[in-house]
């Protein structure tokens, strides 16, 4: 049985929804909706893929404070291994405040931990016992940013295989990118991260480059779906149309919804994203990332019913 480790930020997110209108400054506006919930790209993701069956462990850390014991609490009732997250009283848990809209959000994070792990806290004997590696958000850790290429070849050498969700570049540089990209089995970006790497305006141009160093690449779309290539094949999944509550956490959902079917089912490449795009699906119907629990069978369920 396949054993998954997941490297990342573990953060919570405070959302806010509810709000007719975009906030402005000097004026105050209502909200209908406040919670306070498990955030960070590599939580949400560890979560959705222990909840659909696989054996995850996940390594960061949090603080040693109320909102790091809501992140530990969440991962360990959705059956995510922490033994492995460093607790630490001399930092504080990272929080993302998440203006939330029906089809879409706006984010303003505080990095505490996220921002914490150093490359001295990577032991290569953390990847002993696993066969899959996955990173995500790389632009909120810049004390790992110059070495996580080596992550990835350590991993390698361990005989594990790689995936990565690079999410946004702040900056907008994209810094080290094809450096890590040498070292990733299968690249999941959103359009706009494809496009920002590749400086494409062709989404087709940018999943060309992206093919030419990365042997699976999934580019995610939102609600229109997403477009992947492994090899000679290409597929274009449409996307699966719900009335969103909350998009957060839909992409990082859609990617352990695709690692789950291609490498620990054993799919194919449009099976693969097809049931992808049916769990980042029915995470918009839950309000947090990780909120509610979604199987297989649910997946599989709603593709019957879209079909």
């Amino acid at each position: 049985m396949r054993r998954f480790l997941v490297i990342g930020d573990l953060n919570v997110d405070i959302i806010l929804s509810g709000m007719s209108e975009f906030p402005e400054l000097g004026r105050e506006i209502k909200c209908e909706d406040i919670r306070t919930v498990m955030g960070g790209s590599a939580s949400i993701f560890a979560c959705r893929l222990a909840q659909l069956g696989a054996k995850v462990d996940i390594f960061g850390k949090v603080g040693d404070d109320d909102h790091g014991r809501i992140v530990l609490n969440t991962l360990g009732s959705n059956g995510v291994g922490t033994k492995k997250v460093i607790v630490e009283d001399s930092i504080r848990t990272g929080v993302t405040v998440s203006l939330t809209y029906p089809k879409d959000k706006a984010l303003i994070t505080f990095l505490g931990c996220i921002g914490a792990l150093d490359p001295s806290d990577i032991k290569p004997q953390l990847f002993s016992g696993y066969d899959h590696l996955h990173i995500s958000s790389i632009y909120f850790q810049p004390k790992l940013l110059d070495s996580f290429a080596e992550v990835f070849a350590e991993a390698k050498r361990h005989g594990l295989s790689t995936s990565l969700d690079p999410q946004s570049d702040p900056l907008g540089k994209y810094e080290r990118i094809w450096d890590i990209l040498e070292y990733t089995d299968i690249f999941l970006p959103n359009e706009r991260e494809a496009r920002g790497i590749t400086n494409s305006t062709s989404l087709e141009v940018a999943l060309e480059k992206l093919s030419s160093i990365v042997q699976t690449v999934v580019v995610k779309c939102g609600s229109l779906g997403a477009v992947g290539k492994a090899g000679d094949r290409k597929v274009s999944v449409k996307g699966i149309k719900i009335d969103p509550v909350d998009t957060t956490g839909a992409g990082d959902s859609f990617n352990a919804g695709f690692i789950y079917y291609f490498l620990y089912k054993n799919k194919n490449l449009e099976a693969s994203i097809q049931f992808a795009t049916a769990v980042g699906a029915l995470c918009c119907l839950y309000v947090g990332g990780a909120e509610g629990r979604i199987t297989e069978k649910d997946a599989i369920r709603l593709l019957k019913r879209s079909a």
